[in-house]
C-alpha cells in the first residue's frame, strides 16, 4: 500500500511542478494580442515616423524600401495589447533597421521607440528571434 501512496504522491508532485513551469505568456489570450489590422496600424505609424525622421542615416532607396516592404515583427506580450515589440527591415548593403518599444503597443502618445541601424558584416546571420539578440537595451516609458 505504501508504494501506491508513494507513486500517487510522486505523480502529483510531478504534475504540480510541470504546471508551475509555464511560460509568462500562458495567460495571454488571442484577444490580448494585436490583430492583423492593429499590426498594420503600428507598422504604418512607424513608416510615417521613418519617413519624417531626417536625422536617421538612411538613403532615399532605404526609406522607399521601408515604405513598401513588410518588416519582420516580434512581440513578447505582458498583458492585453502590451509588451515588448520589435520591427526589423533588412536593408541593402547588409544593414538592418531595428525599432523596439515597450508598454502599450497601440499608443502613439509618448511612444518610447528605440531605433538602431545595424551594419551586419557577418552576412545577415542575425537570428530571426532578434529581440535583444544584440544586447540592445530597450528604453522603458517613464513611470
Amino acid at each position: 500500500m505504501s508504494s501506491v501512496k508513494l507513486s500517487f504522491f510522486s505523480s502529483l508532485l510531478a504534475g504540480l511542478l510541470l504546471c508551475g513551469c509555464s511560460s509568462s505568456e500562458s495567460g495571454i489570450t488571442e484577444k490580448d494580442r494585436l490583430s492583423p489590422t492593429e499590426e498594420e496600424i503600428v507598422i504604418s505609424h512607424v513608416r510615417r515616423f521613418v519617413k519624417r525622421a531626417k536625422k536617421m542615416n538612411l538613403t532615399e532607396a532605404e526609406r522607399e524600401l521601408i515604405q513598401t516592404v513588410k518588416p519582420s515583427m516580434y512581440v513578447k506580450y505582458t498583458g492585453s495589447k502590451t509588451g515588448r515589440l520589435s520591427l526589423r527591415w533588412k536593408l541593402p548593403n547588409s544593414r538592418i533597421l531595428l525599432l523596439q518599444r515597450s508598454g502599450n503597443l497601440l499608443s502613439s502618445e509618448r511612444a518610447d521607440w528605440t531605433v538602431r541601424i545595424i551594419s551586419d558584416k557577418t552576412g545577415g546571420k542575425i537570428p530571426e528571434n532578434f529581440y535583444g539578440a544584440h544586447g540592445e537595451d530597450i528604453s522603458l516609458p517613464p513611470q
